[in-house]
């Protein structure tokens, strides 16, 4: 008897936060890294790099963290998956939402001793204004409207309004950043901007870096129906950026419904997200990123969820025993829809 991936999804957990190109929404970290047991040189680069950064800024080595981010910067540098190294770059110095407070504390010094240095860098603004995007949420939490207390909402405010106003003085500098806007959509998230106002924003970024999918991803989370958007929104607005020019076509689509698909147990049934354009821009991202396996598991991944199980069984070959774990929250997951794919 046929086994079908409805038994299977009862049986499997509540899905994982996908993000990159698949997994993780959040800054890559050494918990995460645990979870790629799979063989990907990629993810290993990359993982490289990040520590190489995080230790040049825990050392307060500003001068080589400038130089390294005006490099990552100015050559558009990428990965083997496509992820841009000045994103890992920012990601990085990302501070965890378990530090106690001496830890926020420290790094709020740690950036203003950068920019006091640096004074026209647009990398210290950036990073900082990130940073304090971050300390915003953690003041808030990550509960209902109703239970943050009133010290919370008042922090929440005026570090958000912080990051804005460090973000807005950076505007001038000389040197341009892809990062500035997609930090500035952050704020935009927890300031509650309206439609026309965040959608001038996204425009202005997209003109100055028509390739840089995190400007997609901080779109779609904005027109989430929990956030901003109505229901159709995110897929409409994902679907038009495939003929924006010079932009990133069907390959930036299949980047979004892949970051999306960690909100939704089944992002093709409860959304208007398309399996068959999702599956055309996976095809190019594996022609553009062949040695990625995040890639080729992600893939496997939505094609469970679309139900498309040709295909999945011939992604499930292709995988083996190179299993990128975080990919599907956990290995019986895994197991328990390569055995839907091949029975």
């Amino acid at each position: 008897m046929k086994v079908t991936l409805r038994t299977v999804i009862q049986l499997a957990l509540a899905s994982f936060i996908l993000g990159s190109i698949s997994c993780n929404r959040e800054a890559y970290s050494p918990e995460k890294a645990a979870f790629a047991q799979g063989m990907d040189l990629i993810m290993q680069e990359q993982r490289n790099y990040r520590n190489e950064t995080r230790q040049l800024y825990n050392d307060e080595r500003f001068d080589e963290l400038e130089a390294r981010a005006n490099e990552a910067r100015s050559t558009k540098a990428k990965f083997g998956n496509g992820t841009w190294k000045l994103t890992s770059f920012y990601d990085s110095l990302t501070c965890r939402e378990d530090e106690p407070v001496s830890m926020w504390l420290l790094h709020e010094r740690i950036y203003q001793e950068w920019e006091k240095k640096f004074p026209e860098s647009i990398t210290a603004r950036v990073a900082h204004a990130d940073f304090l995007t971050s300390y915003a949420w953690h003041a808030r939490g990550t509960g209902y409207a109703n239970e943050v207390t009133e010290d919370g909402w008042r922090l929440f405010r005026e570090r958000l309004a912080a990051a804005r106003t460090t973000l807005d003085q950076s505007k001038s500098l000389p040197i341009k950043c892809p990062a500035w806007w997609r930090v500035q959509m952050k704020v935009a998230l927890g300031q509650s901007w309206n439609k026309t106002d965040f959608a001038k924003l996204f425009e202005e970024a997209k003109n100055f870096e028509p390739q840089y999918f995190q400007y997609d991803f901080g779109q779609a989370k904005f027109l989430m129906p929990r956030w901003y958007g109505e229901p159709g929104d995110w897929e409409a607005a994902a679907e038009k950026e495939i003929e924006r020019a010079n932009g990133l076509g069907l390959e930036g689509y299949a980047r979004v419904v892949s970051e999306q698909r960690g909100y939704y147990d089944d992002i093709f049934g409860e959304t208007k997200a398309s399996w068959k354009q999702t599956q055309q821009g996976f095809e190019i991202l594996r022609k553009n990123y062949p040695n990625s396996a995040e890639i080729l598991n992600a893939y496997a991944r939505l094609a469970c969820i679309a139900e498309d199980r040709p295909l999945a069984k011939k992604l499930f070959a292709e995988i083996g025993d190179n299993v990128i774990i975080y990919c599907w929250g956990e290995r019986k997951r895994f197991t328990q829809m390569k055995y839907w794919a091949n029975n």
